[in-house]
């Protein structure tokens, strides 16, 4: 028997081969990049997946190569970006799906705004217009400021933007049309939140959802919105808890989302607690593995369980955490060309266990520094608490250099 995959996160292939093994099930990968998953393929646990190679942008291909895999059982839905192309995949051979619509909904920034906003879970609606026929002037009016535009369909913090007064709002359009990356085709303007971040990893079946951890975020200072650091898991007071817990699951059943994880991203404001957005997945870099490390399970098995059209065993597990995580995204400091570090070798004398997750080799090209495509690795770390790992692993970044050079030199 056998589960595909099209398409994953860069983290977590080896945890995913174990769990459907230990289903009884084969594990195919459709990729159109397999490069993209070099790291995770040369690491001895990932031995044993069956690499294919497909443009997956192309539903009716990915859809001929998964009708030559012999007795599939179900397909995992993992990425942003390959969420529909699965779902829409799925439906055409007649396996387990999650709601298309609901996904849908999810992935749409502005659309998830309004309806967060008529349900009573969102201070105001969003403005979403076309960057590209659209003039500053006609939309200007219908914001208030501060504000956050962004792409509605984005990810990794790009094409996002502080506006705080209407003559900030020209110089986002301007940029947003040069942009070969907006990837929606429209931008959504969106209140501006004040207080800290943070992501409530859930899982949902059958409508009941359950909060696996709350995640910290830190951002780099404004005005852009990168990610530097993440740990896990943080102690909310428990009434706090039980607040955030009903709230989530209020939120994802109006929106019709029964079945998988999500990652949503909140902000805790003096006036409680107001969503940033809601990502109908496990969260992106290694919040897999915080999850694995914290309470000793593989989190991938509910991706076959999900995918099979069963209830996940992790909705029941005793989750009792062992330890605390930590992780920090490693950034170079200037655009060009990544070369490699200096200083790695003093990770394996630091406290925590520090390990280097390489996101580019030496070569690729580093295209910026203000959001997550500057990202060449992520350290992560442990510790006694998420506090401590956190003191863990951001000591071992200050022993870290990251070497870039221009491009064409």
């Amino acid at each position: 028997m056998a589960i595909a995959v099209i398409e994953t996160l860069n983290f977590g292939l080896g945890y995913l081969v174990d769990a459907a093994r230990s289903r009884g099930h084969d594990l195919f990968l459709l990729t159109c990049n397999r490069g993209f998953y070099q790291h995770e393929l040369a690491r001895a646990e990932s031995v044993g997946v069956n690499v294919v190679d497909v443009d997956t942008s192309d539903v009716v291909k990915v859809v001929s190569a998964l009708r030559n895999i012999a007795d599939l059982q179900g397909i995992v839905r993992m990425t942003d970006l390959w969420s529909m192309p699965a779902i829409e995949a799925a439906e055409q051979l007649g396996l387990p799906r999650q709601s298309g619509d609901a996904v849908a909904l999810l992935r749409s920034k502005g659309e998830l705004r309004d309806h967060l906003h008529n349900h009573g879970f969102s201070r105001a609606p969003s403005v979403v217009f076309d960057p590209y026929t659209t003039e500053a002037g006609e939309v200007s009016k219908q914001l208030g400021y501060p504000c956050v535009v962004k792409d509605v369909a984005g990810s990794s913090s790009q094409n996002v933007w502080l506006v705080k007064t209407p003559s900030d709002l020209r110089p986002v359009i301007d940029a947003a049309r040069k942009s070969a990356q907006v990837r929606g085709g429209a931008l959504t303007a969106e209140p501006y939140f004040v207080g800290p971040l943070y992501s409530a990893e859930t899982l949902s079946w059958g409508g009941e959802t359950r909060i696996l951890g709350i995640t910290s975020r830190s951002l780099s200072p404004e005005p852009y919105f990168r990610e530097d650091t993440l740990s896990f898991p943080v102690a909310f007071p428990e009434a706090k808890a039980k607040e955030l817990v009903d709230w989530v699951g209020s939120i994802l059943s109006t929106v019709g989302y029964r079945e998988g994880f999500t990652h949503t991203e909140f902000i805790v404001t003096s006036e409680g607690f107001e969503i940033v957005e809601i990502n109908p997945r496990l969260g992106g870099a290694l919040v897999g593995e915080s999850i694995h490390q914290t309470f000793g399970v593989n989190v991938h098995e509910a991706f076959i369980d999900l995918a099979l059209g069963k209830r996940p065993a992790l909705m029941d597990a005793q989750l009792m955490p062992q330890r605390g995580t930590a992780q920090v995204l490693v950034y170079a400091q200037e655009v060009g060309v990544f070369e490699g570090f200096a200083g790695e070798e003093l990770l394996a004398h630091h406290p925590g266990e520090p390990t280097l997750y390489p996101l580019r080799r030496p070569g690729d090209f580093v295209p910026s520094t203000t959001d997550q495509t500057g990202a060449v690795a992520v350290l992560f770390a442990t510790g006694a608490s998420a506090e401590l790992a956190l003191h863990n692993v951001v000591s071992a970044l200050g022993k870290l250099g990251v070497h870039t050079k221009p491009e064409g030199k």
